[in-house]
């Protein structure tokens, strides 16, 4: 006799979620979140049910400190883009370097670098850059700084005078080191001062808002 094949039945689900459903939900959590940060990007609080726009809080910034904040990033921009040009760049090791020398500076005084950076409204990639743009400008202006000799015994018997004429204080002596690097510190600022100048006065700048 013939066998007779028994066919095994597929069990289906009792419930299946259609997908244009599936699809309809998810175009509507995107709705959602789209409309959560968009209210967040154009309203920056409310009272008692009145809203405040971002806009009006920025309108006011700018009447404060707008100018001011325009021509720092003016100033930045020109500086990187003449560090571009002249293929000057700063490495991550000195950067690290003058990050440490400021951190050890800051805790001998008696604070911490996190709460110095609070205080002034700062983080620590905001001093970062900073940091940077300075270590740009001063390597663009390195080659005009030179210190001679003549130079640093004037800068000494100009301290010893004015030593000599405070006679209520007793100021530590200094040494040819530091009268250089003093020296040397006041020319670099002359010059970034000199290169900052010629920038802007190269630049073509167009202002679209009047503060």
């Amino acid at each position: 006799m013939a066998r007779k094949t028994i066919k095994k039945k597929t069990l289906k689900p009792r419930f299946s979620f259609p997908k244009r459903y599936l699809l309809f939900v998810l175009v509507i959590l995107a709705i959602g979140g789209v409309v959560y940060f968009g209210f967040r990007l154009f309203f920056a609080a409310s009272v008692n049910g009145r809203l405040i726009s971002r806009f009006s809080v920025i309108k006011s910034l700018e009447k404060q400190g707008g100018k001011t904040t325009l021509d720092t990033i003016i100033l930045k921009t020109l500086i990187n883009q003449e560090a571009k040009k002249r293929k000057v760049d700063v490495t991550e090791k000195e950067l690290d370097a003058e990050l440490v020398k400021i951190e050890s500076n800051v805790t001998s005084q008696g604070t911490t670098l996190e709460a110095l950076l609070l205080q002034q409204g700062m983080t620590k990639k905001d001093l970062a850059n900073e940091i940077k743009l300075q270590l740009l400008v001063t390597k663009m202006v390195s080659d005009k700084v030179s210190v001679t000799e003549k130079e640093i015994d004037e800068y000494l018997a100009s301290q010893n005078e004015q030593s000599s004429s405070d006679l209520d204080q007793s100021t530590p002596e200094i040494t040819r080191d530091q009268a250089k690097e003093a020296i040397k510190q006041q020319k670099t600022q002359e010059e970034i001062q000199n290169l900052v100048a010629d920038l802007k006065a190269k630049a073509k700048i167009n202002y679209f808002i009047k503060y």
